[in-house]
């Protein structure tokens, strides 16, 4: 019953989203261009890029107010980077965010959680990960929007320090290839990925007779991400898991929704050296028919630190609740709750 309710739910978000889309709109929509994609971090040095005519995100938003006498030159664009239709490697920010809430969030992370009842009692676990803008184009199709072919990679990993070793119990590895658009405060992503999981050695001798398994799989997904203010952001998606592994299966299909608030008022802004903070939360809530008892959750409260140049990446400082299903590979299937604190850096 209760899956049959998060069906609804996520069904119903995705209907929102879709007729509400700007194709749907009466009039001609307003089409988010590259410098303005960051508007929801600080909508004045947003207007203030807007203003300037460049094209690159690399330039300097706070420009009109103070120039940052530390920032580097090389880094403004002087031709406009849409003259040809597109560019290679762009040094902008990606179309499409990745989910705060998401435990698998492409990013660098670090944290420690406390009572994991699928693992131990304490778990560190870590991330690397990140994301390469292959290929831009600018003002696509009807909407003139921006669509981008990018490559990500990733590892996640969790280890127990209650050994002297700190031995690895389990490794997730990941690679996707996302397909990304871009207009108005709508963005797209339509993601192929393939993530392989790995026990580690030193736990597999501390668990003889632990059964090893080799979940392996391929996936297929499509979220649509809307950015209904400045400060807050709903997402939602649906995904189908192509080929897997006969030795460790998953139900094929699986959907995700979440929010995610920034308090922009409660923060600061400093246009000397490029920089804002605010407090955040964030929801994420995934779906899977091998969930049985109910869904899975995950809740983070903390605080964000970003730059308003470069790539705009983010370093947060937060607590983690979790409540549903292990993350983690060949544990996916076991119920597990914990709280975490931790710090990443990414997008």
């Amino acid at each position: 019953m209760l899956n049959i309710k998060y069906g609804i739910a996520t069904g119903l978000l995705l209907g929102q989203l879709l007729f509400s889309l700007p194709i749907f709109a009466a009039h001609p929509p307003i089409v988010r261009s590259n410098q303005e994609q960051s508007q929801w971090v600080a909508p004045s040095c947003a207007q203030t890029r807007a203003s300037t005519g460049c094209c690159n995100c690399n330039s300097n938003c706070c420009d009109a107010v103070t120039r940052p006498e530390h920032v580097d030159p090389g880094l403004e664009t002087i031709e406009p980077c849409c003259a040809g239709g597109g560019i290679w490697l762009p040094e902008d920010p990606i179309l499409f965010r990745p989910f705060m809430a998401d435990p698998r969030e492409v990013d660098l992370s670090v944290g420690w959680r406390f009572n994991d009842n699928a693992l131990t009692k304490n778990v560190i676990d870590v991330s690397y990960g990140d994301t390469l803008a292959i290929y831009r184009w600018c003002n696509v199709w009807p909407w003139n929007g921006d669509l981008q072919i990018e490559l990500e990679g990733a590892l996640w990993a969790v280890f127990d320090p209650t050994y002297d070793s700190s031995p690895l119990i389990n490794a997730d590895y990941y690679v996707g290839f996302p397909i990304t658009y871009a207009i108005d405060r709508w963005q797209f992503r339509l993601r192929g990925f393939h993530i392989s999981s790995h026990i580690g050695d030193e736990f597999l001798l501390n668990h003889p007779g632990f059964d090893r398994r080799n979940p392996s799989a391929e996936y297929l997904d499509f979220f649509i991400s809307h950015d209904l203010t400045e400060e807050i952001r709903l997402y939602g998606g649906l995904g189908y898991i192509v080929a897997q592994d006969k030795s460790f299966k998953f139900k094929r299909f699986y959907s995700a929704v979440g929010a995610e608030l920034r308090l922009l008022s409660l923060g600061f802004l400093d246009c000397k050296d490029a920089i804002y903070g605010c407090p955040i939360f964030a929801m994420h809530f995934r779906q899977n028919g091998d969930f049985k008892r109910h869904a899975d959750a995950t809740y983070i409260l903390g605080y964000e630190f970003g730059k308003l140049v470069g790539l705009y990446r983010k370093l947060r400082f937060f607590v983690e609740y979790h409540d549903g299903y292990c993350p983690e590979g060949q544990f996916w299937k076991v119920p597990d709750n914990y709280l975490s604190f931790r710090a990443s850096y990414g997008f």
